[in-house]
């Protein structure tokens, strides 16, 4: 066993070493991607969802209103009960 032997277990060491660097990177690449896309889906259908209900909320608060002022209360009073501004009331 001499030089050669040496040479090329050395050579075969480094190859085996860049293979699976290169394995070892692909890999941790793509779990590193698939948890960022799920993260993020998981963080946008928690914002939607937030939206969402808001948005319902809002919807819901103008359609309390929007009877409240047809049965003739005073949209002050309505805007305490309702939390929506004057204007938001007088809009509908």
């Amino acid at each position: 066993m001499g030089y050669a032997h040496d040479e090329g277990f050395s050579k075969g060491r480094a190859k085996g070493k860049a293979e699976g660097l290169a394995e070892g990177l692909a890999m941790g690449e793509a779990k590193g991607m698939a948890k960022g896309i799920a993260e993020g889906k998981a963080k946008g259908l928690a914002e939607g969802k937030a939206k969402g209900i808001a948005e319902g909320s809002l919807q819901r608060a103008l359609e309390i209103a929007r009877n409240m002022k047809a049965s003739g209360m005073d949209i002050e009073q309505i805007s305490r009960i309702t939390g929506l501004s004057k204007e938001e009331i007088e809009q509908e």
